[in-house]
């Protein structure tokens, strides 16, 4: 019997909470759409940095937008694709940081792809986003991950029970791209009051996917006693060298912002496929 979510709205007067309506059902997509739309209008309606960041649901989508960003400014690739589309909300953060860091990428130049299991995350992308070069599928389409730049949130990854097996044709098959991800000692399933459930692989079966033909960067490396948090990028030598260097050009010009430094994790490490290793053994 699938699990049921549920979704209350009404008021709170002095702490006394008046409940107007309870739904309940297979309700997830109705709170993520929510959710996302909510960010997309004020990804749009911000002036600046400080004024999106006080509003975000997540903050720190921030910071992992930023770096797909900088990717795609490195890359001078125009196929875009996210595993885990969330309402493409890529459009609206490109046009904000053109805004904030003076550039102009061409957001009709891209041809956004990406998969979502939601037919009504699918069915708005459709008809939101038809300005725009747009192809969304509910499985993921290898065809339009080979030569990309791919970009998926950690949590959407560890939802695909095959994970390993997308990130492995993504590794050798995208021209570049990030996520970031968590693995465990021991290959385990988590279950959330969600509804669904989140596949860890083990340390020992990421690690035989990372290939050699590619430059693969590790940062933001957080371990526990059971899970291992880190944030990737990966790519070709040349695109991965402008990477750093538009990093650092970014990083001088706000070498005296100290908001800039910390939303935008500007002074972040970045660990080569060696240390990564190193790290995972101590």
């Amino acid at each position: 019997m699938p699990l049921k979510t549920f979704l209350e709205f009404g008021s709170i007067l002095k702490k006394n909470k008046r409940i107007y309506e309870q739904i309940s059902g297979d309700l997830y997509d109705t709170y993520m759409m929510a959710r996302y739309f909510k960010d997309i209008y004020i990804l749009e309606t911000s002036k600046n940095l400080k004024s999106l960041y006080n509003n975000l649901h997540h903050k720190k989508d921030i910071k992992i937008n930023f770096v797909n960003y900088l990717i795609i400014v490195s890359s001078k690739k125009f196929k875009f694709y996210e595993f885990g589309q969330t309402l493409f909300e890529k459009i609206y953060y490109v046009k904000i940081f053109n805004k904030i860091l003076k550039k102009n990428i061409n957001l009709k130049k891209i041809i956004w792809n990406g998969n979502d299991i939601s037919r009504m995350f699918n069915f708005f992308c459709r008809n939101f986003f038809k300005d725009y070069k747009l192809n969304v599928f509910e499985k993921p389409n290898n065809y339009y991950i080979k030569d990309s730049i791919f970009f998926s949130k950690g949590v959407t990854l560890l939802y695909e029970k095959n994970n390993l097996k997308l990130l492995r044709y993504v590794f050798n098959k995208a021209h570049c791209g990030s996520f970031d991800f968590s693995i465990c000692k021991n290959k385990k399933v988590k279950y959330l009051n969600t509804g669904y459930k989140l596949h860890y692989p083990s340390i020992e079966q990421f690690i035989k996917i990372i290939p050699k033909n590619k430059l693969v960067f590790f940062k933001n490396i957080k371990k526990d006693k059971e899970f291992i948090y880190f944030e990737v990028i990966f790519g070709n030598k040349k695109t991965i060298m402008n990477y750093f260097q538009l990093l650092k050009i970014i990083k001088i010009k706000n070498s005296k912002n100290n908001f800039y430094k910390r939303v935008l994790d500007l002074n972040v490490k970045f660990h080569n496929l060696d240390e990564f290793h190193k790290y995972l053994k101590n």
